[in-house]
């Protein structure tokens, strides 16, 4: 195989996403060997990238590291902007900012000219160890002075670096001064603002810059829109961020399921069910199917208004989710069951509990306590005694409270001997009674006459 053919077959396999390590030093090798034509450095840049991109628990940083300090003793091979961003990029992946620097420099004595993508994975590693101001040199006074103009990307990560240290006021600043320079910044420079004023509390400042981009022309995106949105929610402004979802619809931009759960999960705080549930009907609709934390959220409100009669409601849409294919999780199903037990919906609850049990979630001890404090209520120790046998079964350990609420309920029911047989049980497991449940079989001697 020759070299063009080579350099075209490691193209192609690095473009799979296949490739091991072994395969990425044996092709490396193969390239280096090349006699009849010194490769170029195209191929050996793939072979890095697929390096860097690898899936899985090691990073391969080093490796790459290693194999261009090889590369380098090849004097008909010369790195190239590429190149040296890459192993910039594995420098501070790897929390070497120092080595970085050695690149950089590296790259400056040999190359004939300076360019951002060098620089940006720096400038990265910089702010990500809280060297902003080094990074804010290096942009505002060193790359210009080298002939390099920063890109978006140079002045996007110095914001970012910038809102992560709180300082606000620097980020607008260097936003005013991109604007000077002729580089306008672009929604990853807006939302980037935009979330850290927020995080701030200064969502009206975040919702000016949103409407000046707008009226700039510079369209925000989904992650902004839904950024402004759970911010308006959780501020109770759900008005607004209703407001800003029939914008959105209104320039063709489409809410993802992040979107409306935000809104949804903020109706349901206001107590506007009727209308969460609206949006929620309005979203499968559209085709987009709501996910199970989507029906949480809802459920959760639903089990909270519980004395409305809305657990009902909760009930229905727990079954509608397994129509759709979607599976609770466990904190559903306890939320379901809570609100059934507190409206008196013992045999329902019970119901959800086993089914819950089928779909493979086993429930802990507050839920079977509460299950069994409702069934006690109901009359039914003999069935909460089944669930304390469960839970024991299913590796649960029963406390105090849990036998205390069986005795509590055998006594109510005039069964002594079942209440007394159950505190030899709690003894006989290291669970000591107390003050609680000597009190509970004296009150009922007392009613007995004894």
């Amino acid at each position: 195989m020759g070299t063009h053919q080579l350099e075209s077959f490691v193209r192609e396999r690095c473009r799979s996403g296949t490739l091991t390590v072994p395969e990425v030093r044996g092709l490396f090798d193969r390239l280096l060997a090349s006699s009849d034509l010194a490769p170029s450095i195209y191929p050996f840049n793939y072979l890095f990238k697929a390096l860097v991109r690898m899936n899985n628990l090691t990073n391969h940083y080093p490796t790459v590291l290693s194999l261009f300090n090889r590369l380098t003793l090849n004097k008909h091979i010369s790195p190239d902007v590429c190149t040296y961003s890459i192993m910039m990029n594995c420098c501070t992946r790897m929390d070497r900012v120092g080595l970085a620097f050695v690149f950089l420099g590296r790259f400056l004595k040999d190359g004939p000219w300076a360019d951002p993508d060098v620089f940006n994975p720096l400038l990265m590693g910089l702010c990500k160890d809280n060297r902003v101001h080094e990074a804010a040199t290096i942009v505002l006074d060193k790359m210009p002075k080298l002939g390099c103009t920063p890109d978006i990307f140079s002045y996007n990560t110095l914001v970012n670096g910038l809102c992560k240290m709180g300082q606000i006021d620097q980020a607008e600043e260097l936003l005013n001064y991109m604007v000077s320079k002729g580089l306008q910044p672009n929604i990853v420079t807006y939302t980037t603002l935009i979330d850290e004023l927020i995080k701030e509390g200064l969502l009206d400042k975040a919702v000016k810059i949103l409407q000046f981009m707008i009226c700039n022309g510079l369209e925000p995106n989904i992650v902004t829109y839904s950024v402004v949105m759970d911010a308006l929610c959780k501020k109770g402004e759900v008005e607004k961020a209703e407001e800003l979802l029939d914008y959105m619809f209104s320039n063709g931009l489409q809410a993802n399921i992040v979107t409306y759960t935000t809104l949804i999960d903020g109706l349901c705080k206001k107590g506007l069910l009727d209308k969460a549930m609206q949006i929620l009907q309005f979203m499968i609709s559209n085709g987009l199917e709501p996910n199970v934390a989507t029906y949480s959220v809802v459920m959760d409100a639903l089990c909270a208004l519980c004395k409305q009669g809305e657990v009902e409601k909760a009930e229905e849409l727990l079954y509608h989710m397994a129509s759709k294919g979607l599976k609770p999780n466990i904190v559903t199903y306890i939320t379901l069951i809570d609100g059934l037990c507190k409206k008196g919906l013992i045999n329902k609850a019970v119901n959800m509990l086993e089914h819950m049990v089928s779909k493979g979630h086993e429930p802990d001890v507050v839920t079977c306590t509460a299950l069994m404090v409702a069934l006690c209520k109901e009359g039914k120790p003999e069935k909460a005694e089944e669930l304390l046998h469960h839970m024991i079964s299913g590796g649960l350990q029963p406390n105090v409270f849990c036998y205390n609420t069986l005795i509590h309920g055998f006594c109510k029911m005039d069964k002594l001997e079942k209440a007394t047989k159950l505190l030899r049980e709690m003894v006989s497991k290291g669970i000591l009674p107390n003050i609680v449940t000597y009190n509970i079989f004296m009150d009922a001697l007392r009613k007995k006459g004894r």
